[in-house]
């Protein structure tokens, strides 16, 4: 975690010349009956590639914590870290905003997972937004339950949303988010997001409902915060 800050700090720092600039950003996330508490700072480059596009690389450091129940019904604290490399494709062209990426997944206890998200967001009127997405992931992990052995589970999530604009820098954000995985588990989210940007600086914060179809530990209500900072 130590090497994962400090290449995010040198991201972050990288001069603006050259047609490079950087990015960097932390988010924290809480919540559910398990206590979740996840840290994640930040920190990449955007290579403009013409007027329209852009190519975006970088590096996220996560750390996550919840409790574990054991066998007697006590609890217990797991943590784990995670690094996330992740190649992005961004276009802006008139009402159109596009975004493909690729990312790569490491981690404590041989955590590994690589996957992918699509997403597109379409101006309907002045200040009115329409947005969808998709977001798969494929990883071989015990995260989740950290006293099972190692196996692979794949994950998908289908998004839908729209950004409405109700002062000049300041809109709301709201999302259904409906998915799955390979054993068997159906998801839902219901999220209500408050963005605000000013400059380069982009402040996001986030209520979630989060549920599920089986016995799993982490339904319930979640806030999550960012800040972030894009040239």
């Amino acid at each position: 975690m130590k090497r994962a800050a400090a290449l995010c700090l040198v991201l972050a720092t990288l001069p603006l010349c050259g047609g490079v600039y950087p990015q960097f950003g932390v988010e924290a996330f809480i919540g559910g009956a398990y206590d979740l508490f996840s840290l994640a700072p930040w920190g990449g480059v955007r290579l403009p590639l013409d007027g329209q596009s852009s190519l975006i690389l970088k590096f996220r450091g996560q750390t996550v914590a919840f409790d574990v129940e054991d066998e007697e019904g006590g609890r217990r604290r797991s943590e784990s870290k995670i690094g996330m490399i992740t190649g992005l494709y961004y276009l802006q062209k008139g009402k159109v905003d596009a975004y493909g990426a690729l990312f790569q997944m490491f981690g404590s206890g041989g955590y590994n997972a690589s996957g992918g998200d699509v997403g597109l967001e379409y101006e309907v009127i002045r200040g009115i937004a329409a947005e969808t997405g998709l977001y798969f992931l494929t990883e071989r992990s015990n995260l989740w339950y950290p006293d099972e052995e190692l196996r692979r589970i794949a994950t998908t999530i289908w998004h839908i949303g729209a950004k409405v604009k109700v002062l000049r820098r300041l809109e709301i954000h709201p999302q259904l988010h409906l998915g799955g995985n390979s054993d068997g588990i159906s998801v839902s989210s219901w999220v209500a997001g408050l963005n605000y940007a000013r400059g380069p600086m982009y402040i996001t914060l986030t209520y979630t409902r989060y549920g599920e179809s089986g016995e799993y530990r982490f339904r319930g209500d979640y806030f999550s915060g960012g800040v972030s900072f894009y040239y």
